[in-house]
């Protein structure tokens, strides 16, 4: 109906409204402190100094919980930003103000069907933590269990969704008044962001993902995934087991309760290692909020919204960089990073080779054991962006997953060696690479293939000559833009109309001095056209490159 079209308008005009202003109120203030005479008026002590990407770090505070989830995804984008500017936006804290308890029970009510007696026997009235998309309340079943209850914001839904049209519509902008940054895929990064932030707000989704880890764990003592109650699971609710434990960063609380901080470092990397080499799906977002501590140094995950998926050729290719990385091939590494990156040929191989060998003698001064491998993955990702090949965004995710381990183990001061720990998870893919059964079942796919080739043959052919029959087979050829065939076939338009034009004029030139031989004008204009004209042909014919 046409009210509500128009309520949709207002809440997007109000919502485009608010993020200009608060916009408009940050560029406000890096314009006064960035002028050294205004700065020293309003603030004279410089007390509430702040560095530009401080700045800017607030100003994405103020706009919201989507933009927060940006900033927190661009920090893990060295593509996109400066270093700086990284540092800042990892600081980013998705916590808010918990909302109305009143609208809370609401929700819950009208998700499950049901008054909050028949499905509860008890629900806290306080909510035990509240983030830019949900809060959650602990809760008792009426058969004595105690649960979590993630209860999605209100209206955060059609937020979000305003925010990404204003996001991408942005990107857009910026895009077209900078060309140059086009190479940086920009709109499909926002792309990229929608999708992600969609997935985080139908809770069915991190539902699927705590019952998948849940499966991937169920034999490993060392990692425990909540228990997710299905009936009482919606697109807005997460109901899942309440679970205890101790907060990974309170390292000194840990060592006093007699816990081995270096075996929880050990037990949260095998963790994310055996995820992304074994069955290449992670959790990409494993910070020490995400984490408890439980008896027998057993690591609890939470919160299983942002998620991603290796493909298998990308996992081995991860193992094939790692292998390389261990014997110092860089035709190795270089290959690896070509498969991960789904690039079959690469006509700058040779240089991009020549590139990581350079970076590969850096870390050669390092012990194997002691190389920061999150460090590693980084540098090699920017040369191959300074060669301006695209770097998939679930291996920006991967980074981030290794990156947040990494520092999880240095936050616990364990002395352990990621590097060494993947060992034996490439050793076993390896040999799971070159089994019996494995080698079999390609044998039998390639087979299959062939026979599909060889089944549909006789159709291809009969479709070919019939086509060939009725006129109507194309043949199309596509040029990438920046392909050599492309830009040859633009300078070679580009001399033919040259050509054309400075023929044209000798031909004017030519008729002028027929009907006015004495005019010395013309004589110049006659002499000097024929000069061109005959350097020009002599260039055409001995110079044959394509610059």
């Amino acid at each position: 109906m046409w009210i509500f079209r128009v309520n949709r308008l207002f809440r997007n005009s109000f919502r485009l409204i608010s993020i200009l202003f608060i916009i408009s109120k940050h560029l406000l203030k890096n314009s006064i402190y960035s002028n050294r005479f205004l700065r020293r008026l309003i603030d004279p002590k410089g007390k509430n100094l702040t560095s530009r990407s401080e700045r800017i770090r607030f100003m994405i505070e103020d706009l919201g919980p989507t933009f927060i989830k940006f900033g927190q995804i661009i920090a893990d984008r060295p593509d996109l930003v400066s270093d700086q500017l990284r540092n800042e936006l990892k600081t980013l804290q998705s916590s808010a103000r918990p909302f109305d308890n009143a609208a809370a029970y609401r929700i819950i009510e009208e998700e499950l069907g049901d008054p909050l007696h028949e499905v509860f026997q008890h629900l806290d009235h306080t909510p035990i933590a509240s983030a830019s998309i949900a809060q959650v309340y602990r809760a008792v079943l009426h058969n004595g269990e105690t649960v979590a209850v993630k209860v999605q914001r209100p209206h955060i839904k059609q937020k979000i969704s305003i925010d990404l049209v204003l996001i991408k519509i942005l990107a857009e902008q910026v895009v077209k008044s900078y060309p140059e940054l086009a190479s940086f895929n920009l709109i499909e990064f926002v792309e990229d962001f929608g999708v992600i932030m969609k997935k985080e707000l139908d809770f069915t989704n991190e539902a699927s993902n705590m019952m998948r880890f849940s499966e991937i764990f169920k034999k490993d003592d060392y990692c425990y995934i909540p228990k997710v109650y299905s009936n009482y699971t919606t697109q807005k609710i997460l109901v899942m087991e309440f679970v205890t434990g101790i907060k990974p960063d309170a390292k000194d609380e840990l060592i006093a309760k007699g816990y081995d901080v270096r075996q929880i470092a050990v037990n949260g990397t095998n963790i994310i290692l055996k995820m992304i080499l074994q069955h290449g799906f992670f959790h990409a977002d494993p910070h020490a909020g995400n984490l408890l501590i439980r008896e027998n140094n057993q690591v609890v995950l939470l919160d299983h919204g942002m998620t991603a998926s290796l493909k298998p050729a990308q996992i081995q290719a991860l193992i094939n960089f790692m292998l390389g990385f261990a014997r110092q091939d860089t035709h190795r590494i270089t290959k690896a990073l070509l498969a991960l990156l789904n690039v079959n040929f690469y006509k700058e191989q040779a240089d991009l080779e020549f590139e990581i060998g350079e970076l590969i003698q850096k870390y050669s001064y390092i012990p194997y054991d002691k190389v920061d491998i999150a460090n590693l993955m980084a540098d090699t990702f920017k040369v191959i962006l300074r060669h301006g090949l695209k770097v998939p965004t679930n291996l920006y995710m991967l980074l981030k997953a290794l990156g947040t381990i990494q520092k999880f183990a240095e936050a616990l001061e364990a002395d352990i060696s990621i590097i060494n720990m993947i060992e034996p998870y490439a050793k076993e893919k390896i040999m799971e690479k070159f089994s019996f059964d494995a080698i079999i079942n390609k044998v039998i796919n390639s087979a299959e293939d062939y026979f599909y080739i060889i089944d549909r043959l006789p159709t291809d052919i009969k479709e070919i000559v019939n086509n060939l029959r009725t006129g109507v087979l194309k043949h199309e050829i596509n040029f990438r833009e920046d392909s050599f065939t492309n830009k040859a076939l633009r300078q070679n338009f580009n001399r033919l109309a040259y050509v054309f034009i400075l023929g044209l004029l000798m031909i004017c030139a030519t008729l002028l001095m027929i009907y006015q031989p004495t005019n010395d004008g013309i004589k110049i204009l006659f002499y000097s056209t024929a000069a061109i004209l005959i350097w020009t042909g002599f260039k055409l014919l001995f110079n044959t490159k394509f610059k």
